[in-house]
């Protein structure tokens, strides 16, 4: 992938969690959309041609910043069905914790730039 092409689906993604932010995607639309990126990428430094490892390295701070993003939805769909809490409940519980921690991740990163987890 070359770096043009990361911008754009970087771009894109931040478009995304802006519009969920802003109200203007529900939780569901935000997920669906968003799908697993940037891990259906393989977006992880581990993998990929030299090329690709030194795109990461230019944007890896953006895609640190999705990875954040992606762990706060995929942490929520993996409770989609706790025990503790009814279904009508979790319907409005998952999404207003899904929206107080995105707007907690762009309060901190408000340039949608992370520090990297991963070694590129």
């Amino acid at each position: 992938m070359t770096a043009s092409e990361l911008e754009a689906l970087l771009d894109a993604h931040d478009v995304l969690v802006k519009a969920y932010v802003d109200s203007s995607l529900t939780f569901a639309e935000f997920v669906s959309a968003y799908d697993d990126f940037p891990h259906n990428y393989g977006l992880d430094g581990q993998t990929g041609t030299t090329e690709e490892r030194v795109v990461l390295r230019l944007l890896g701070r953006r895609v640190a910043f999705h990875l954040r993003v992606s762990s706060v939805v995929s942490g929520l769909r993996a409770a989609d069905d706790p025990a503790d809490i009814s279904n009508a409940d979790a319907g409005r519980f998952l999404p207003a914790v899904a929206l107080t921690r995105i707007r907690e991740l762009i309060a901190r990163y408000p340039d949608f730039k992370a520090e990297p987890d991963f070694r590129i």
